[in-house]
């Protein structure tokens, strides 16, 4: 099975399903889709669907952000948009929003408010994980705790849980939460 199809069957997850029961881009204009700098990092093997999709409101570049696997250095791309785009062809980064999996240091998948969030999302800054909705949390862990299966998703989740940890020391002060995944939640 590629992986193309599988991140297409997970973006299904999020198809009506959505942090909270209303638009929260009411609340902050839509903040999350702005800025010319901004973009979302697509998780291992993701690009695929975007070289699949090839959709004209997405530029898909390189970042600095890499982990290593296999003996391999792999480079984190980043989707970058221009405020707008289809709803149904959004990066899993995108649809989780402004939640994001993490690894504690025990190895254990949590889902966490994304520190990197913080700056931009009024959710963020102000809600506990129990403030989202249940279903959305629940898809969210549906979906990490498959994608963890595979040994370089987990390898990549390493480095990545070490970059939201230097956001995290700029957020001291702000209430940092999560969720820690039970082993047989599915």
């Amino acid at each position: 099975m590629n992986t193309a199809y599988i991140y297409l069957q997970l973006y299904k997850l999020f198809d009506d399903v959505t942090p909270v029961p209303v638009d929260c881009g009411q609340l902050c204009d839509k903040a999350c889709c702005k800025g010319d700098d901004s973009g979302m990092f697509l998780f291992p093997g993701e690009k695929e669907v975007f070289n699949l999709l090839n959709p004209d409101w997405v530029r898909i570049e390189k970042t600095d952000f890499t982990y290593d696997y296999n003996g391999k250095t792999y480079t984190t791309p980043i989707a970058m948009c221009q405020g707008f785009c289809d709803r149904y062809q959004r990066p899993l980064a995108c649809r989780i929003f402004p939640l994001t999996p993490y690894l504690d240091k025990n190895g254990h998948m949590d889902i966490i408010v994304d520190p990197r969030a913080k700056g931009v999302c009024p959710m963020a800054k102000g809600f506990y994980l129990e403030d989202f909705d249940a279903v959305f949390i629940k898809n969210i862990k549906k979906a990490f705790s498959l994608l963890m299966k595979n040994k370089q998703f987990k390898a990549f989740m390493v480095e990545y849980s070490k970059y939201l940890d230097e956001f995290k020391r700029f957020y001291k002060s702000v209430s940092y939460t999560h969720l820690t995944l039970p082993t047989n939640s599915l």
